[in-house]
């Protein structure tokens, strides 16, 4: 095994742990290089269905207080990314498979962007600006990176203008309002 190889389904507890307590299952890499090959990415797969389809992220990072933020994250179809924006920060997604819808908007609400992103394709928000992704796919991974440290409750701020994930009818609604905006991409 090469000094990058990691797995995370056997982990080496000198280069990848498993982060306790955070909201989607969470691996950090606490030594470079890392690489993150295909075995890994269908690695992400495997966990995401072992545990019920949930959300999985590989951070590069060796942890939240890092400066850089290199993550790579398997997202699911069907849940909802509410619209944020981060104050000193802005976002980049890579798409590595899948297809994402990502949304721009201004401080009211209006939609000034909506894309699909294919996989080879990237997307930068802008500092201070609220977006929002959608996954068209059963997942997506994508590779995302902004400055650090993450800032816990702090780090995202969400709108009034949009649902908070409480109403599923109201959830239901607005995202398939934005859905509505994207172009059609095969």
């Amino acid at each position: 095994m090469s000094l990058s190889t990691i797995s995370l389904i056997e982990l080496d507890p000198v280069k990848v742990s498993e982060a306790a307590g955070s909201k989607t299952a969470a691996f950090f890499c606490h030594r470079l290089p890392v690489r993150v090959d295909r075995p890994v990415i269908e690695e992400l797969k495997l966990i995401s269905n072992q545990r019920g389809k949930v959300n999985v992220r590989i951070c590069l990072h060796d942890d939240p207080s890092a400066n850089h933020h290199d993550m790579i994250a398997l997202e699911r179809q069907g849940r909802y990314y509410r619209p944020h924006k981060h104050v000193r920060k802005g976002d980049t997604f890579h798409l590595l498979e899948g297809k994402l819808g990502i949304f721009s908007f201004d401080d009211t609400g209006t939609v000034t962007d909506a894309v699909v992103i294919l996989p080879g394709e990237i997307y930068r928000t802008a500092v201070n600006t609220y977006h929002a992704i959608l996954p068209l796919s059963e997942f997506v991974i994508h590779h995302e990176n902004k400055l650090g440290p993450f800032e816990g409750s702090d780090d995202s701020i969400f709108p009034d203008w949009a649902p908070d994930g409480t109403d599923q009818d109201a959830v239901d609604e607005y995202v398939h309002q934005l859905a509505s905006r994207l172009p059609q991409v095969d």
